[in-house]
């Protein structure tokens, strides 16, 4: 019986991606993504305010009356999750959701994972100086002012997943037939 591989591998990249793979994001790519990110904290600051109505209801449903929230409330609450998101985002996976969707990760000096405290500097300076971002289109090397000055990057970076075991043994005994 010969020794076969596990044939050829599927590249889950699009062609046109490919020659992006490890290079800098622009503009477009970080605003596409950041917007995302963005949804996703409206998302949780909303659902923190329904949460909140909720138990109140739940707790004394005779006497409910909903809590009024000045917008600047909402603001601040909204402003403390996106410096969270983010850098719990840069400091594991070093994806936010919308850098998931768009294919981007953040990384540190040479292309490693960013530790905790560069992670929540990067958090709290994208959340405090978001125009900052928008630097990428004017930049030579697409690094925004968060980048320059914590010298990070954000990159392409489309996960490759290998083939399942399960796959290749399936396939190994068809050949083996």
């Amino acid at each position: 019986m010969p020794e076969t591989g596990p044939g050829p591998q599927i590249n889950p990249i699009p062609v046109k991606a490919r020659g992006f793979q490890g290079l800098r994001a622009g503009v477009v790519s970080r605003s596409m993504a950041g917007g995302i990110d963005y949804l996703v904290v409206i998302g949780a600051t909303l659902g923190t305010y329904v949460g909140i109505v909720v138990l109140l209801f739940l707790l004394d449903p005779r006497d409910f009356k909903p809590p009024t929230w000045k917008f600047g409330e909402f603001l601040i609450l909204g402003f403390g999750y996106m410096v969270v998101y983010l850098t719990l985002s840069f400091a594991t996976t070093g994806r936010t959701l919308g850098g998931r969707v768009m294919g981007l990760r953040v990384v540190g000096r040479k292309g490693s994972k960013m530790r905790w405290i560069p992670a929540a500097l990067r958090g709290g300076f994208c959340t405090v100086f978001p125009i900052g971002l928008f630097w990428c289109a004017l930049s030579r090397e697409n690094r925004s002012v968060q980048d320059i000055v914590l010298r990070t990057s954000v990159i392409h970076e489309w996960p490759v997943a290998p083939a399942a075991p399960a796959l290749l043994d399936a396939e190994s005994r068809r050949l083996s037939e």
